[in-house]
Protein backbone atom coordinates (compact mmCIF):
# COMPACT_ATOMS: atom_id res chain seq x y z
CA UNK A 1 0.00 0.00 0.00
CA UNK A 2 1.69 3.67 -1.29
CA UNK A 3 2.09 5.69 1.77
CA UNK A 4 0.00 9.19 1.69
CA UNK A 5 2.02 12.04 2.13
CA UNK A 6 -0.88 14.89 3.79
CA UNK A 7 -4.29 14.08 4.30
CA UNK A 8 -6.26 17.71 4.93
CA UNK A 9 -10.12 19.09 5.57
CA UNK A 10 -10.56 22.30 4.08
CA UNK A 11 -13.19 24.75 4.52
CA UNK A 12 -15.30 25.63 1.08
CA UNK A 13 -14.48 29.47 2.00
CA UNK A 14 -11.77 31.14 4.22
CA UNK A 15 -11.51 30.72 8.18
CA UNK A 16 -12.84 33.17 10.47
CA UNK A 17 -10.51 36.11 10.52
CA UNK A 18 -8.49 35.25 7.52
CA UNK A 19 -8.16 36.65 3.94
CA UNK A 20 -8.44 33.29 2.02
CA UNK A 21 -6.86 30.57 4.32
CA UNK A 22 -9.07 27.77 4.37
CA UNK A 23 -7.35 24.89 6.25
CA UNK A 24 -5.31 24.78 8.96
CA UNK A 25 -1.83 23.61 8.47
CA UNK A 26 0.19 20.90 7.33
CA UNK A 27 3.66 19.29 6.69
CA UNK A 28 5.04 17.54 3.95
CA UNK A 29 8.70 17.82 5.53
CA UNK A 30 9.52 14.45 7.19
CA UNK A 31 7.72 12.31 4.00
CA UNK A 32 11.06 11.38 1.93
CA UNK A 33 12.05 9.73 -1.12
CA UNK A 34 9.11 12.11 -3.44
CA UNK A 35 9.97 14.19 -6.15
CA UNK A 36 6.10 14.48 -7.20
CA UNK A 37 3.14 14.28 -5.54
CA UNK A 38 -0.77 13.75 -6.66
CA UNK A 39 -3.72 15.67 -5.69
CA UNK A 40 -7.01 13.96 -5.10
CA UNK A 41 -9.69 16.07 -4.15
CA UNK A 42 -13.23 14.44 -2.54
CA UNK A 43 -16.70 15.92 -0.70
CA UNK A 44 -18.00 13.40 1.63
CA UNK A 45 -15.73 10.03 0.00
CA UNK A 46 -16.29 10.76 -3.93
CA UNK A 47 -13.98 12.96 -5.83
CA UNK A 48 -14.67 16.06 -7.09
CA UNK A 49 -13.75 17.84 -10.15
CA UNK A 50 -14.86 21.15 -9.92
CA UNK A 51 -13.25 22.52 -6.65
CA UNK A 52 -9.75 24.96 -7.23
CA UNK A 53 -7.40 26.03 -4.89
CA UNK A 54 -4.22 26.88 -4.40
CA UNK A 55 -1.40 25.55 -1.58
CA UNK A 56 0.58 28.27 0.18
CA UNK A 57 3.29 28.37 2.92
CA UNK A 58 2.77 30.64 6.32
CA UNK A 59 5.56 32.65 7.22
CA UNK A 60 6.18 35.49 8.96
CA UNK A 61 5.05 38.80 7.07
CA UNK A 62 4.07 37.65 3.18
CA UNK A 63 2.75 34.06 2.43
CA UNK A 64 4.61 32.52 -0.43
CA UNK A 65 1.88 30.51 -2.90
CA UNK A 66 3.60 27.27 -3.71
CA UNK A 67 0.90 26.25 -6.12
CA UNK A 68 -2.10 27.94 -8.00
CA UNK A 69 -5.22 26.01 -9.63
CA UNK A 70 -4.64 22.58 -7.59
CA UNK A 71 -7.82 20.31 -8.62
CA UNK A 72 -8.04 16.89 -8.12
CA UNK A 73 -5.64 14.66 -10.19
CA UNK A 74 -3.11 17.70 -10.09
CA UNK A 75 0.70 16.74 -10.22
CA UNK A 76 2.74 18.99 -8.38
CA UNK A 77 6.79 18.88 -7.54
CA UNK A 78 7.68 17.66 -4.38
CA UNK A 79 6.88 20.99 -1.93
CA UNK A 80 8.93 20.45 1.36
CA UNK A 81 7.18 22.44 4.04
CA UNK A 82 6.22 22.22 7.87
CA UNK A 83 3.69 24.88 7.21
CA UNK A 84 1.70 24.84 4.05
CA UNK A 85 -2.09 25.58 4.23
CA UNK A 86 -5.54 25.68 1.36
CA UNK A 87 -6.21 28.75 0.65
CA UNK A 88 -7.71 31.06 -2.52
CA UNK A 89 -10.57 28.12 -2.59
CA UNK A 90 -13.15 28.10 -5.23
CA UNK A 91 -15.93 25.71 -4.18
CA UNK A 92 -18.86 25.43 -6.03
CA UNK A 93 -20.23 22.49 -3.70
CA UNK A 94 -19.67 25.00 -0.88
CA UNK A 95 -19.03 21.64 1.47
CA UNK A 96 -15.97 20.99 3.12
CA UNK A 97 -14.03 18.65 1.13
CA UNK A 98 -10.92 16.77 1.92
CA UNK A 99 -6.96 16.89 0.11
CA UNK A 100 -5.27 13.76 0.38
CA UNK A 101 -1.62 14.10 -1.24
CA UNK A 102 0.19 10.75 -2.11
CA UNK A 103 3.66 10.35 -3.91
CA UNK A 104 3.21 10.41 -7.77
CA UNK A 105 4.77 7.43 -9.33
CA UNK A 106 4.63 8.83 -12.77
Amino acid sequence: MERTIGIIVSEPGPLAGQGSRSSGNFSTKWFGGAHRMLVEVTVDGQVDETIVFSIAEDRSGSDPVKARDVRNNTELGYIESNSLYICETRCPTNKNFTVTIKPSTN
